[in-house]
């Protein structure tokens, strides 16, 4: 791929957070793939849930229709503060699979990721189930107060999500997102 640029990181929740607080998507693709219909972390598509017009532009650079929205992927230490009716029992919120009420603070702290009803769908993430997702996130708030991310799956629309490194380098090099941090490495287009 010789349009890619790319360098060795050391501190990855780090490097992601600085991508994303310069208003940077960001592919990030780790370890296996997972199984299921939802982007888990491990291929999935992150940026900042503040931009009300995200959900317009970022379908549009992915070639999606506006109609789909995008869930928050948060730390579990949030969650009750951010979800009405949270409970640590919920394991299937783990999976991205049950809708909350939000809480006023988290609408208005996250208004890319809280639908127009005032729900979201979120995966709730711990340090057990997912250090390093869990990292980013935490890494996140403590910059910025915002108990959030976007995230949405790894591929373009009519895609599957993206298995292989070169898959992922393929978005990379069709401009749906700005960097790619892949395993040890951040890479970009030249």
């Amino acid at each position: 791929f010789p349009n890619v640029s790319y360098s060795c990181i050391e501190n990855k929740a780090k490097i992601v957070c600085d991508l994303i607080t310069n208003d940077k998507v960001v592919g990030h693709f780790s370890g296996k793939m997972e199984f299921g219909p939802r982007a888990l972390g491990h291929r999935s598509i992150l940026y900042h849930p503040c931009d009300r017009s995200v959900n317009d532009w970022l379908n549009k650079r992915m070639s999606r229709t506006e109609f789909m929205p995008f869930a928050p992927i948060i730390p579990i230490e949030l969650a009750e503060r951010c979800f009405v009716g949270w409970k640590s029992d919920h394991v299937a919120a783990q999976f991205m699979t049950l809708t909350y009420n939000c809480t006023d603070w988290f609408a208005q702290q996250c208004p890319a990721v809280t639908h127009i009803d005032g729900t979201a769908r979120p995966q709730i993430v711990s340090k057990e189930s997912d250090p390093e997702i869990h990292d980013i996130l935490t890494e996140y708030f403590g910059r910025t107060g915002i108990p959030a991310l976007i995230n949405t799956s790894f591929n373009n629309h009519e895609e599957p999500i993206v298995e292989k490194p070169s898959d992922a380098v393929e978005v990379l090099l069709s401009k749906s997102i700005d960097a790619l941090v892949i395993g040890n490495y951040v890479a970009t287009t030249t």
